[in-house]
């Protein structure tokens, strides 16, 4: 391992130094062999003497002739250790044959000793003597691919992969990728700015209209995460929230669009669901009525009104069965015993979607599961389907609704 700070790859020093025979000139003990670079460019390789010399201002090492010197640690740069793997390699390389069974020998005891770039070294001396060296060629990660040898890396391009870090992918997947990534900074980044812009509004400073501004100039998509944490926060001040939806509503992001839909069913403020449900008009429709389907089988009657508003308000015919099967629902109510009789409303609460569903109770708590007119699904129906009101009649409903989606009859007569 090197030891010394500003340490380097020691396998791209050594290898430099030491896969050809004539580099080896020395033979050391392995636990404490080591290359000295020196400040001036050269290196010295010995028998490192004092290795574990505590506050060291010296270096010295042991010479393959037997000599032995001293370097001060102003001459040197940089000291890299051999491992024993390394100093057993450099001891055996010159008695190896020039042979392929000697490369290939050694090959073998390096794959063992995990010497990877020395292993390499001779098979490529392999192939030099034999081309067609079946073992060596699969060594080096070749196969055989229409009766030629060709590398891993070199097919993979042919069939139009790219190495991207560490694995081999599709262009189009990096790209989505390195795309998501730099889609992911960009969000970050817009979230410290919109936070900074938030603050100005918040806690004036002076800077109140600049914040506003800066809001409704955003024009990238990539900052409608950042907004809807603002659009979300339930506590956050109207107008702030309401200047949030205007400038989501330009950027025509899938994000916007979800944030809009959650609003629009969960606000609390009537004039944050009515934004919301404004911008869904323009833009995220088609999704906003999927959406607000699910929700007309809930078993919260508030809930099932809630969205039959808001499916009334995008007007699309799309959403009519659904809101015929939810005309008349089911719901399950635990009434509290109250003296005399009473009445309970079963609406939205300060918006639009109640009904004028009640019923009287009295006496002991019980459990009751009245069949429920939803007003808000009714008036929904009649706003999508203009001409057409057949109340709560379910039945007559589905029937012009059958009769609406016929298939237009064909004659099947020829003419002679």
């Amino acid at each position: 391992m090197p030891t010394k700070t500003g340490t380097k790859n020691m396998s791209m020093r050594l290898s430099f130094a030491s896969l050809t025979v004539a580099a080896i000139l020395m033979v050391v003990g392995p636990s404490q062999a080591a290359v000295f670079l020196l400040v001036s460019g050269g290196q010295i390789e010995g028998e490192w003497l004092n290795r574990n010399e505590k506050q060291r201002q010296t270096y010295v090492v042991r010479m393959d002739s037997g000599g032995v010197i001293t370097l001060g640690n102003a001459q040197v740069d940089e000291v890299l250790e051999k491992s024993e793997d390394l100093a057993w390699y450099e001891q055996e390389l010159p008695k190896i044959p020039q042979t392929i069974e000697g490369h290939w020998g050694m090959a073998e005891e390096c794959r063992t000793r995990r010497l990877k770039q020395q292993r390499e070294h001779h098979l490529e001396e392999i192939l030099k003597l034999d081309p067609e060296h079946e073992q060596a060629r699969h060594g080096l990660g070749y196969s055989r691919v229409d009766d030629r040898w060709m590398k891993t890396d070199e097919w993979m391009t042919k069939q139009g992969y790219i190495r991207y870090r560490g694995d081999w992918r599709i262009a189009q997947d990096v790209m989505l990728e390195k795309a998501a990534e730099e889609a992911e900074k960009r969000q970050r980044d817009w979230k410290k700015q919109v936070t900074i812009w938030r603050t100005w509004i918040t806690r004036p400073r002076g800077k109140e209209q600049d914040a506003i501004d800066a809001i409704r100039a955003i024009d990238d998509p990539n900052a409608a995460a950042a907004l809807a944490v603002i659009l979300k926060d339930e506590k956050e001040q109207r107008n702030l929230r309401m200047l949030v939806i205007e400038a989501m509503g330009g950027l025509e992001s899938p994000v916007a669009v979800g944030a809009f839909i959650e609003r629009a069913m969960k606000d609390p403020d009537p004039n944050v669901r009515d934004a919301c449900l404004d911008q869904l008009v323009h833009f995220g429709t088609a999704r906003a009525v999927q959406a607000f389907q699910k929700p007309l089988e809930s078993p919260e009657n508030r809930i099932v009104n809630r969205a039959a508003f808001c499916l009334g308000s995008l007007g699309q015919p799309e959403a009519t069965l659904a809101l015929i099967n939810s005309l008349v629902t089911e719901h399950e109510f635990l009434v509290q015993a109250g003296g005399a009789p009473g009445r309970m409303n079963v609406g939205f609460g300060d918006g639009p979607g109640g009904g004028g569903n009640s019923f009287g109770v009295g006496g002991r708590p019980k459990l009751v599961k009245p069949k429920l007119q939803n007003e808000s699904v009714l008036d929904a129906l009649v706003a999508i389907n203009p001409g057409v009101h057949f109340g709560y009649n379910i039945e007559a409903w589905k029937a012009w609704y059958v009769d609406q989606h016929q298939p237009p009859p064909v004659d099947l007569r020829r003419d002679d």
